[in-house]
This record gives C-alpha cells, sequence and structure tokens, in this order.
C-alpha cells in the first residue's frame, strides 16, 4: 500500500513564530534598555569587532606618562587671587644748568693822586760877584702814579731855565744882592710843588 507524502510544514511553522517573535522580543528589549537608561544594544559590525580587539602592550617598553590636566581656575578663585601692585617708578628729577654768570668785577678806586715833593739844593749860597751857583732839584719826588715830568728854575734876577726831571742847572750871578733862587717840580697831572733857597752876592 503506498503512502501519502504530506508536505513537511514544520521549517515553514518555525520560520514563521521567529518571524512574529522576534520584532516583539526587539522592541521587549529597547523599550526595557530605554527605562533602564542603557542605549539601545546594537548589531556588531566586522569594524567594530575589530576596534574591540585589545593590543597587548609590550613590556619592554613603558608608555609616556601624559601629564593630568590641570584644572582651570574658576572665577572666584582668580577674583580672591591678589593683583601684582605695580612697583611705582620714581621721576628723575630734571636738572637745569644754571645759566653762568659772569662775576661782578667791582671797579677798582682809582688811587688819590698827590702833588710832587720838591727839594732844592745850592752849591753855594754866598760869595763875591761873579758868583756861580749851580741848583739841583734832583732829591724831588713824586711816588704816586703820574711822576715828575718837568722842572722849572727860577733864579730871582729874571733867569728862568726849564729842564726834564733829575737835572741840574748852572746860574752866574754878576751883580752884588740877595737872590731868591726857587724851583717849581711838575708832575704828570699838572699838579705841582715847589721849593725855594737864599743866595747872597757881595
Amino acid at each position: 500500500m503506498a503512502r501519502t507524502q504530506f508536505p513537511d510544514y514544520s521549517i515553514g511553522a518555525t520560520v514563521l513564530v521567529v518571524a512574529i517573535a522576534l520584532p516583539f522580543f526587539i522592541f521587549t528589549r529597547i523599550e526595557h534598555a530605554h527605562r533602564g537608561g542603557a542605549s539601545p544594544p546594537t548589531a556588531a559590525t566586522a569594524t567594530a569587532q575589530a576596534e574591540a580587539v585589545t593590543v597587548s602592550p609590550d613590556p619592554s617598553q613603558t608608555p609616556p606618562s601624559s601629564p593630568s590636566p590641570q584644572p582651570l581656575p574658576s572665577k572666584a578663585s582668580a577674583a580672591a587671587r591678589p593683583s601684582p601692585t605695580a612697583t611705582p617708578v620714581k621721576a628723575r628729577p630734571v636738572i637745569v644748568p644754571a645759566s653762568p654768570t659772569s662775576a661782578p668785577t667791582s671797579t677798582p678806586s682809582a688811587a688819590p693822586d698827590y702833588a710832587p715833593v720838591a727839594v732844592l739844593g745850592l752849591t753855594v749860597t754866598s760869595g763875591p760877584a761873579p758868583l756861580t751857583v749851580t741848583a739841583d732839584a734832583s732829591g724831588s719826588s713824586d711816588t704816586d702814579q703820574t711822576p715828575i715830568t718837568q722842572l722849572i728854575f727860577n733864579f730871582g734876577d729874571g733867569t728862568i731855565v726849564t729842564t726834564n726831571p733829575g737835572g741840574t742847572v748852572t746860574h752866574t750871578y754878576a751883580v752884588p744882592g740877595t737872590y731868591t733862587v726857587a724851583v717849581a717840580v711838575i708832575d704828570a697831572a699838572h699838579l705841582s710843588s715847589t721849593a725855594t733857597a737864599d743866595v747872597t752876592v757881595s
């Protein structure tokens, strides 16, 4: 007797059950992960799996330690930090050179000018006529800034002789009598003084 072959619906039924149950199961897992704060599972790709492989470090090489990042100062700490005090710069005094002033020159007062001092000497003062007499005024002096410049002799009988300072003059009396011999001593300022002496002719 030939057996009737029924199609095998078990595989199709299994596929149908999985197709119906799988979305429900996935939805349930997503909802549960959402409520628990976890991110929904994602399908692992070949790239993610490759990145997940941990490479074992070489124990002979110590990886350089990276400096830990320094925390940024907060506004409160920045405000509490004292600001650097600027060092005051001392202003240098400006030295103005004094203008040279000429020392006041005092005008020297002129020394007083005095008249010269006249001195007269005679070689003889008396004698018979004719009598020769030499008059000498070389002893006269003038010590200030105006020296003696001129001598004038007057023998008293009308004879007058002008000569330079330091000179001597000789005169002869022919007529008896008494004569006064005078000399005028004059300096550069025209100041003068006189000296006299008497001669007796017999």
